[in-house]
């Protein structure tokens, strides 16, 4: 098989089910150099620099997804939230991120 067929077969994702495919990325030589300075700081390749920065980015993105379940005692599960209670010394700042936490967690709807 010729390289230009290789590569046309990677295109097309005909390859072995599971094998990785390739992508091209292009960058201006500073910014390359850049890369291979930061990937030699971590004992990488430049390739595997970017395809770990990429799985790490998309990971984090389905980490920031995923649903928060509240689990409360029977008898609080009908309460209706009141004032946030402000715990001693708290700066003014720090309460109010609370309590707008506490907000947004109470407006997300009960799944059926």
């Amino acid at each position: 098989m010729t390289k230009a067929q290789k590569q046309s077969r990677s295109r097309t994702g005909s390859d072995k089910a599971g094998a990785k495919q390739a992508i091209t990325l292009r960058l201006d030589p500073a910014k390359f150099r850049r890369l291979e300075l930061l990937a030699q700081a971590e004992n990488r390749t430049p390739t595997n620099y970017v395809e770990t920065a990429v799985l790490r980015d998309m990971e984090a993105k389905e980490e920031a997804a995923r649903v928060i379940t509240m689990f409360v005692p029977e008898e609080a599960a009908m309460l209706v939230p009141g004032t946030l209670v402000r715990t001693e010394g708290e700066p003014d700042e720090r309460c109010a991120e609370r309590s707008t936490l506490m907000d947004k967690l109470f407006a997300v709807p009960d799944a059926e």
